[in-house]
């Protein structure tokens, strides 16, 4: 029999209960930004792929008793024995990545009590979490712990940056960090950012690279830096849009709306976060409030504790980009989130000893 998680409602109420009756001592600020060490690779030839996989009804009440029978996985269409792994095997790696310069400064009133979720989220040892803060630049990073408290007032009250969303370069520095735990460890983002990058040198392609080779799943919480951009040019004391004396007439004319013409077309962009987050078998999510975030992080807190993790060696080591594609052998009637491809890097060729 298949048996349901609570729906997420539950855990949300019992986290904002819990926040609210927390308090919010000061704490050390994050560390200066350290240098980043040496890249390393990692080749699927010597290493798992790991596959963490959500599992759903149709009503997105989630599902926790499925094996490893229930599962079939194909890499590059050829059929892959699955196996799964208890979560207590691969503890959990996370890299919290807060945009802190351009739009995010409007959001900073929805942080209060953010670390109290954040925690949720990252559930206590052996699990560990970073906080990386950035505008055009990595600005604060701090060391990985499993004691969240202590970066409280980093993360509820973080330094306004410049005008800057570098997200690719931020999203690099991450999965830079990640390179360098623990190999057994599953290894995650959470990136809490406006929805498109603004000033990056790293390249989306590299990031996608990337996040494939080092299995890594990325979580997006995206605010629209448009909507806000809109709302101050409406409302805002030196907004664009002040009236307009025609001619000689003593009349007002309607407001000039070339300005959030420009910005509402930049809004139909796609939200290059989010498809970050689909490609690594994460979730995105958006927000506008408080209300709105805090909810995003208990769903994503139930969803974390309810994923299965899977992982299979893979058949063929052929270099590049492996489509994967995973399903229900018998429970069609369900719905699967999971990463749909990863990287294998080409193996360095072995010298003989000199």
């Amino acid at each position: 029999m298949i048996r349901v998680a609570l729906k997420s409602g539950v855990l949300l109420m019992a986290l904002t209960a819990f926040a609210c009756g927390q308090t919010s001592p000061q704490s050390n600020a994050q560390t200066d930004v350290p240098e980043a060490a040496p890249t390393t690779t990692l080749h699927s030839t010597t290493t798992l792929v790991v596959v963490p996989a959500l599992v759903q009804t149709s009503s997105k009440e989630l599902v926790f008793s499925l094996n490893a029978d229930d599962f079939t996985l194909t890499d590059n269409g050829v059929p892959q024995k699955v196996r799964l792994e208890s979560d207590t095997v691969r503890p959990l790696s996370l890299v919290v990545l807060m945009q802190t310069g351009g739009a995010a400064r409007s959001q900073f009133k929805n942080y209060d009590k953010l670390d109290i979720m954040l925690a949720a989220v990252l559930g206590g040892t052996p699990n560990q979490v970073s906080i990386v803060n950035f505008d055009s630049r990595i600005e604060g990073v701090s060391p990985f712990t499993s004691d969240i408290s202590q970066w409280r007032d980093a993360i509820n009250h973080p330094d306004p940056g410049n005008s800057g969303a570098a997200i690719y370069d931020g999203l690099d520095y991450a999965l830079d960090l990640l390179k360098h735990q623990p190999a057994n460890t599953r290894r995650a983002i959470l990136l809490i950012s406006q929805t498109h990058d603004d000033g990056s040198k790293a390249q989306l392609k590299d990031i996608i690279r990337t996040v494939g080779e080092t299995d890594t799943a990325v979580y997006s919480l995206t605010f629209s830096a448009e909507k806000i951009a809109v709302k101050q040019a409406f409302t805002g004391p030196e907004h664009p849009n002040k009236p307009l004396t025609v001619g000689n007439q003593d009349y007002v004319a309607y407001f000039n709306l070339s300005a959030p013409l420009s910005l509402a077309i930049g809004a139909m962009s796609k939200n290059l976060s989010a498809e970050v987050a689909n490609l690594s078998g994460g979730e995105a999510s958006r927000f506008d409030n408080k209300t709105e975030l805090d909810e995003a992080l208990g769903l994503l807190t139930n969803h974390l504790r309810n994923t299965y993790i899977l992982s299979f060696s893979p058949s063929s080591s052929e270099p590049g980009l492996h489509t994967i594609q995973l399903r229900l052998a018998h429970h069609p009637d369900l719905l699967v989130t999971a990463r749909t491809n990863y990287w294998s890097a080409e193996a360095p060729e072995t010298r003989p000893p000199q």
